[in-house]
């Protein structure tokens, strides 16, 4: 091979970025009004907190279900359709909002949170299939991926938040808008993507389809794979959810957050583990693509390992913050470099989890469960919200440290026995077969 082939052969496809724009303006929609959905119940239908934000568990639980019922729509028709349809669900969602009718609220929601089950696992298990042939890059373009899409969220946090002082219909109107602009680089990528190995189904009869056989024992193998590795993700996501509650509560009251005569806001701390995930992503995909050249690529079972030795390093560092705090304390004046390196763990550890597991998932999928199995990881993802949630309520009545200290025990044990069991996953991915 010709040396200028071999440094061709290691770029990205182009489909993966105009995926990766369409789901950015996706996350644009859905993150940005479920960010600000209980800021608008209370100021401007004056919710009750404890009804906003049960309003607000609520949808980002059914959406996190959902992905379930797309995934497996996703294998019964296919994996293009899908993401138009949820796209324009949540369009249509975001347009009720705008209505400002209280009335029209559940509807909305429900509609974009729909629309967020139809689309997700669609859009990654093609971005799987466009990387079916380039499994040296695999990894690095899921980590690429990943980073790219969250800039749709750190973009909703500004735009958005400056335009809810203005007008909240606004703030919807744009999401819906945005969300609609997301389907032109989809449109753009349809072409290229027919000619990828994808079959329709279109709800054919069992007897009729062609993929309707007994699972080998090499699949049955990857499915118990990935099963551990999704429910072992959920320890993950419930310290992950700190992010948005007891870390950002320390931030308020126990941060000093004054530069010179300015308060710097606090949602800004926690727009750091954002710019930190964008800022490893591509450093991170190369290290995948050196380290596979040289052969000392880690599996995904050990990435997941350093992932929750990264949290567990991240709440060792919140625990070492709060060390001096004493219980009850209503504030504190602790050095905001805590809650940032801190954040920069969580980005490290959320890059090797996230994306690895996404690829995982649509790498190891038998084809006719490959929707189904991205669903189930997104489901798990809501599970470990939901729990992160319980926990985060301890905050008040427990020592800081002892709070902190519950996800790093949480973090380090499944790692450490991940450490242990890795060479048997690995065994039983049966990459031989790929």
């Amino acid at each position: 091979m010709k040396r200028q082939d071999v440094i061709f052969s290691n770029k990205h496809p182009k489909e993966m970025y105009l995926l990766a724009l369409t789901e950015m303006c996706q996350r644009f929609a859905y993150w940005g009004i479920g960010n600000l959905l209980v800021l608008y119940l209370i100021k401007s239908l004056s919710y009750s907190t404890p009804r906003a934000t049960h309003l607000f568990g609520a949808y980002t639980g059914v959406a996190f279900i959902l992905p379930i019922l797309g995934g497996y729509i996703a294998d019964k028709w296919n994996y293009r359709s899908p993401i138009l349809l949820g796209s324009l669900l949540t369009a249509c969602g975001c347009f009720l909002m705008a209505t400002l009718s209280e009335a029209l609220i559940l509807p909305a929601l429900g509609l974009i949170a729909l629309g967020g089950g139809l689309f997700t696992p669609a859009i990654y298990s093609l971005l799987g299939s466009i990387y079916a042939k380039k499994p040296h890059i695999r990894e690095g373009g899921f980590s690429i991926y990943y980073s790219v899409v969250t800039i749709g969220v750190f973009i909703a946090m500004i735009v958005l938040g400056y335009l809810q002082t203005i007008n909240w219909r606004l703030v919807f109107i744009v999401s819906g808008c945005v969300q609609l602009f997301g389907m032109v680089p989809y449109f753009s990528t349809i072409a290229s993507l027919k000619r990828l190995d994808i079959p329709s189904h279109y709800f054919i009869k069992k007897k009729d389809d062609p993929n309707h056989f007994p699972l080998k024992k090499h699949e049955w193998d990857r499915i118990t794979v990935i099963l551990i590795m999704t429910f072992i993700s959920i320890v993950f996501w419930m310290a992950y959810n700190q992010m948005g509650s007891s870390m950002t509560l320390f931030a308020l009251k126990y941060v000093d957050r004054h530069v010179g005569g300015f308060l710097v806001p606090t949602p800004w701390f926690t727009s750091f583990e954002t710019f930190f995930l964008i800022l490893f992503a591509f450093p991170l995909a190369h290290l995948y693509l050196f380290l596979r050249r040289i052969k000392s690529s880690a599996s995904p079972p050990m990435k997941t390992a350093l992932s929750l030795f990264f949290m567990g390093l991240c709440f060792l560092v919140m625990q070492r913050a709060a060390a001096h705090i004493p219980h009850g304390a209503g504030e504190a004046l602790e050095s905001p470099f805590y809650i940032i390196f801190a954040f920069a763990l969580m980005a490290l550890a959320e890059l090797f989890l996230a994306p690895i597991g996404l690829s995982l998932v649509t790498n190891l999928s038998p084809h006719r469960y490959r929707g189904l199995l991205t669903g189930v990881w997104f489901a798990c993802i809501g599970i470990g919200f939901y729990l992160g949630g319980f926990f985060a309520g301890f905050i008040a009545t427990i020592n800081l440290s002892s709070f902190f200290d519950i996800f790093v025990i949480t973090s380090f044990i499944p790692a450490f026995f991940l450490v242990l069991f890795s060479k048997k996953l690995d065994n039983m991915r049966h990459i031989n077969y790929l």
